[in-house]
C-alpha cells in the first residue's frame, strides 16, 4: 500500500509541474495581436421642447395696480374709467347701488363727509375674475373733526377688463360721527 500511494503522489507532482511550466511559458510568450478598435458611430436625435408659461392673471394684476394707482392719487376720473356702465357697488351692510350715476352720487357723499382721506394698499390678490385689495385708510370726519383709521377689504369682480361688481367690507361704526 505504501508503494502505491507513493506512485500516485509522484504522478500528481509531475502533472502539477507540467501545468506550472505551461503557465510560465504563456507568461513569457509574445502578446497576442490586439484587435483593431471598432469605429462606432451613433446618431443621436434630441428633441428640445420649450415650455412657455403664460400668466393668465397678468392683465388682472395690471388692472389691480391701476385701481391702486387711481385710489392713492384720488383720481376720480381715472377711477370711473375702470367701471362697466352697469356696475353694482355695495358698501358694508348697505344695499348695492347700480350704475355709474349711482356710483358718482356715492363718491360725492363720501367726499362731503370726509376730508384728508388717504388709502394705502396693505395686500392684493388677483386671480380668475376677482381682485381683492386690503386697504388701510385714514381720514377726518367733517361733521366732528375726528380722525379715524379704518381697514377695508374691497372685492372687485371683473368682466371684459372692467369692474362689474364690487363689495367693500369694513366696520361701519368707524365712520359714525
Amino acid at each position: 500500500m505504501g508503494m502505491r500511494s507513493g506512485k500516485a503522489l509522484k504522478v500528481k507532482k509531475v502533472a502539477a509541474k507540467k501545468v506550472v511550466k505551461k503557465a510560465a511559458a504563456k507568461k513569457h510568450a509574445a502578446p497576442a495581436k490586439a484587435a483593431a478598435p471598432k469605429l462606432v458611430t451613433k446618431t443621436v436625435t434630441k428633441t428640445v421642447t420649450k415650455t412657455v408659461t403664460t400668466d393668465k392673471n397678468a392683465k388682472l394684476r395690471e388692472l389691480a395696480q391701476r385701481i391702486i394707482d387711481v385710489t392713492v392719487a384720488n383720481d376720480e376720473a381715472g377711477m370711473f374709467a375702470l367701471y362697466a356702465d352697469n356696475v353694482e357697488s355695495q358698501e358694508a351692510n348697505n344695499p348695492p347701488l347700480v350704475g355709474k350715476d349711482a356710483l358718482r352720487e356715492k363718491f360725492a357723499a363720501f367726499a362731503q363727509s370726509m376730508s384728508d382721506g388717504v388709502f394705502l394698499p396693505r395686500s392684493v390678490a388677483a386671480d380668475g375674475k376677482t381682485i381683492m385689495i386690503e386697504w388701510d385708510g385714514r381720514m377726518t370726519l367733517v361733521a366732528s373733526g375726528r380722525i379715524v383709521e379704518m381697514r377695508e377689504i374691497a372685492v372687485h369682480e371683473i368682466e371684459n377688463g372692467k369692474i362689474v361688481r364690487e363689495r367693500f367690507y369694513y366696520d361701519p361704526t368707524t365712520l359714525a360721527p
